[in-house]
């Protein structure tokens, strides 16, 4: 079976999103109850800056 290298899929947990892949790229999400706190992918990870309603507006890759 050939993978379309365009395609996202998305992984939930509780109804959040914990992991987006594509193609054979993907990120991962670490968060508590509510809120997200870091992203960790291939190129590495940073913080989450996030309001309080949780939406992300910005990820601080780690130096």
């Amino acid at each position: 079976m050939q993978k379309n290298a365009n395609t996202t899929q998305f992984f939930y947990q509780n109804g959040k999103l914990v992991t987006l892949k594509t193609g054979e790229q993907g990120r991962s999400i670490f968060r508590n109850a509510d809120m997200p706190l870091a992203e960790q992918h291939a190129q590495g990870s940073g913080l989450v800056v996030a309001d309080d309603k949780g939406s992300v507006f910005e990820v601080r890759l780690k130096d």
